[in-house]
């Protein structure tokens, strides 16, 4: 039986949601097969609870010791959204000792989880993004310019967060300053973008017997104004359409950029594509997560049992793709 080790937690504002994502994981992996081990990350101390014990990670080469018994794993599945495990970071490290992971590699992450520099790559595949100005922290900004190139409202958005922490919708020149401010909390960087009306979309997409695959296109209405933070975790919230009522042009657009994004950027495992789609049926790239949720709220899961597959058998396939399985 191969041992998986789940890493959870990480070291930013999506904390509480990556566990709740890697307790689900832990939940559905098919336990035939697996036997998995939830690695908890937060800082410098990385550890294994058992009993109520709590055990260190040995990061010569990420193994554990209980008592006599030394535990090796055979391969990780990262559930950490935000850093380290969605920026390249915890990539980089596995690479290093030599231990397969689920998900992009320490390049693809490193690229997707900078929104603006992903925006730039991307725009450059010819697919619709809409126009951005990007600032670091030191850098004097002439907001009655800005403001009049983005116009208002617009979204100011730190270059390095995920599910939308951060991310404020300005929809005046005393909003945008606050927003500039409130988004260098949480990055060195950040990203004024024009608002686009529309629908939001969204595509998960994955690699299915050797070939790239889109899942299917939700549509995410949320009851708030965008979908931020508080949409995407409380219920009550939010209304996901899968699959999304939407022409079949616009899907096979939509799946045709998802799958041409995949591809050029070196993805792997599953990851989600968020579109905004505009009143002529354009769909804007917005950003791509290269570990999306996994909770039981979460886009993804709904998808695969949308298309008919065995979420435990889709789990299992993405391990499969990493590394070497013996039944």
């Amino acid at each position: 039986m191969k041992k998986i080790a789940i890493v959870a937690g990480g070291d930013s504002g999506e904390f509480d949601i990556s566990l709740k994502t890697a307790a689900n994981i832990f939940q559905t992996i098919d336990k035939e097969l697996f036997k998995p081990y939830t690695i908890m990350v937060r800082g410098r101390a990385w550890t294994y609870t058992q009993d109520s014990i709590i055990y260190n990670i040995d990061k010569n080469d990420f193994s554990l010791r209980i008592g006599g018994e030394k535990i090796s794993f055979d391969a990780v599945f990262i559930a950490i959204h935000g850093t380290p495990g969605e920026n390249g970071k915890m990539q980089g490290y596995f690479d290093m000792i030599g231990i397969p992971y689920t998900g992009c590699n320490m390049f693809s992450s490193a690229l997707t989880f900078n929104k603006f520099f992903c925006n730039v790559v991307v725009n450059s595949l010819n697919v619709p993004v809409a126009d951005s100005w990007h600032f670091y922290k030191n850098d004097k900004i002439n907001f009655a310019e800005l403001s009049e190139e983005s116009g208002f409202p617009c979204f100011v958005k730190p270059c390095n967060s995920g599910s939308s922490v951060g991310v404020t919708k300005a929809h005046s020149m005393t909003e945008l300053k606050k927003a500039v401010k409130d988004a260098l909390e949480f990055d060195d960087q950040f990203m004024v973008e024009r608002f686009v009306k529309g629908r939001e979309m969204t595509c998960g997409v994955t690699t299915i017997n050797g070939t790239v695959q889109a899942l299917a296109v939700t549509e995410i209405k949320s009851k708030k104004e965008y979908y931020d933070y508080e949409a995407k975790y409380t219920p009550g919230f939010l209304e996901l359409v899968t699959p999304a009522l939407i022409s079949e042009k616009l899907e096979h657009t939509i799946k045709a950029y998802s799958e041409l994004i995949f591809k050029k950027l070196g993805c792997s495992g599953v990851v989600r594509i968020d579109y905004i789609v505009d009143k002529n049926e354009i769909p804007y790239f917005l950003e791509l997560n290269t570990i999306p949720g996994q909770t039981v709220m979460s886009i993804i899961p709904r998808q695969v049992q949308y298309l008919g597959m065995n979420i435990v058998d889709f789990y299992t396939g993405l391990l499969e793709e990493v590394m070497d399985f013996i039944n």
